[in-house]
């Protein structure tokens, strides 16, 4: 029979710090904050975008949590309605502005955190760095290679520091499988099964947003993906060389045999399966629905609008500068939430998988099996907090204890952050082509076999 190895909290937390021997220091971005905040000085931040992970993630949990860390010496939001209603929920004093140029200038802080449109990432972080500001910036980065390449550009002229909070390198579940990689368990990797589910429900709330059009969020080619994307080069500890992929819209957008305004007005609500009533939650219509008349922006937008023009079926092969190739898909097919994954190498197997159907609470498991011995079955425990604890952990080494050691290479930079959405690009511009694409030929960024940090 296999054997199970139960591993604590602790020894979980013991171990993944014994993983790498000596390389115990914290990368590069983290430790420019730590060294910043010498003397118990609160790091000055401010916020641009104020959707529901800037209100909540960014804003409300980071003063409750981290005050005496931080000062949040601004919000910033186009939106004058979404910004007041803002403040109230954050519970914050900070002054609010709907010009990202006067915040910077009028509250001059140390980092800005970039919460906002993912198609105005790259004009945020690049009149974030021209303030002198650090960056923080959610994933995606961006959404085309023209606008990361101006990021990559400005950057190299302002010398700062840009970190993406990649908070899925945070799981408990996914950094085990991060160290058994770094230990070699299962030799060197050859080739990696990876395939990701959404749910139906999950699937409508991008298609009811400004995510269902490409120009805005790129496709979930990068806006999804790029979760996905980055634990890849994160856990292969290489960079996407070249990728060839499959792609369709088959459900939203003019797949649709009928269509309203929006879910609150519209004569279909009986038959339509993807009917939401955002009345019904009281932060979100304070948040979107009473502001949209500001800025347009509809949050139960029709799923079956003539705009959409993404896709709901995903699959593609990448190839690895080390020579290992991926098999991907992203699929919403089911009321299945969650992954599995299988990477082989050559002196075993890891196998594993998170979520299930919809009230499937299954355990976090890693199988292992070695070549001519008896399988192992690996459970790491559950944590608490936000994306399967992953959220406090990253939000500590953030604003609390950004020099403490990171040995599994947990913190993200720049480059993580370009590279990510390159796999998803290079995905987009296949399935239009109809042939493989070189990550080489979109930015100044290349290929390395191995993975250079930040």
């Amino acid at each position: 029979m296999g054997q199970t190895l139960l591993l604590t909290r602790r020894k979980f937390i013991k171990n993944t710090g014994m993983a790498v021997g000596g390389s115990m220091l914290a990368s590069e971005p983290i430790a420019s904050f730590a060294a910043k905040r010498k003397g118990n000085k609160k790091m000055r931040m401010a916020l641009v975008g104020t959707g529901v992970r800037g209100v909540r993630m960014y804003g409300r949990d980071l003063l409750r949590n981290y005050g005496e860390y931080i000062e949040l010496v601004g919000i910033c939001d186009q939106n004058p309605g979404r910004l007041k209603y803002a403040n109230e929920y954050i519970q914050s004093d900070s002054p609010a502005f709907t010009d990202l140029g006067d915040m910077l200038t009028q509250t001059r802080p140390d980092w800005l955190i970039i919460t906002s449109w993912d198609w105005e990432h790259h004009n945020h972080i690049i009149m974030g760095l021209k303030h002198n500001c650090d960056i923080i910036c959610e994933k995606p980065i961006t959404i085309d290679e023209n606008k990361a390449e101006m990021i990559l550009q400005a950057n190299k002229k302002y010398n700062k520091q840009i970190i993406v909070t990649f908070n899925y390198r945070w799981v408990p579940h996914r950094a085990k499988l991060k160290e058994m990689l770094m230990e070699k368990t299962i030799g060197d990797l050859t080739a990696v099964e990876f395939h990701w589910h959404i749910t139906h429900a999950h699937l409508s709330r991008y298609m009811q947003r400004w995510h269902g059009e490409r120009d805005r969020g790129g496709t979930l080619w990068v806006h999804k993906s790029t979760h996905h994307f980055d634990l890849l080069n994160w856990w292969l500890d290489s960079d996407p060389k070249e990728i060839y992929a499959y792609a369709d819209l088959e459900r939203f957008g003019p797949r649709g045999s009928f269509r309203g305004d929006n879910c609150r007005n519209c004569a279909h609500t009986k038959k339509c399966p993807y009917f939401w009533d955002i009345q019904e939650n009281d932060h979100l219509r304070r948040l979107y629905a009473d502001n949209e008349h500001y800025d347009g922006y509809v949050r139960d937008n029709c799923v079956f609008r003539r705009q959409i023009d993404i896709y709901d079926k995903h699959s593609a092969v990448i190839k690895y500068a080390n020579n290992v190739t991926v098999n991907y898909s992203l699929t919403a097919e089911s009321d299945y939430e969650g992954f599995w994954i299988a990477l082989n190498g050559t002196k075993g197997r890891i196998e594993g998988k998170e979520g299930g159907w919809r009230g499937d609470d299954q355990a976090q498991e890693w199988h292992l099996q070695l070549l001519g011995k008896e399988p192992e079955v690996i459970r790491v425990p559950r944590a608490d907090g936000g994306h399967w604890g992953a959220d406090p952990l990253l939000m500590d080494k953030l604003f609390k204890e950004p020099d403490q050691a990171d040995p599994l290479h947990q913190s993200a930079g720049i480059r993580d952050g370009v590279m990510s959405i390159l796999v998803g690009i290079a995905a987009r511009k296949s399935v239009e082509s109809g042939k493989p694409v070189s990550i080489a030929d979109l930015t100044s960024l290349k290929p390395q076999a191995r993975r250079p940090r930040g």
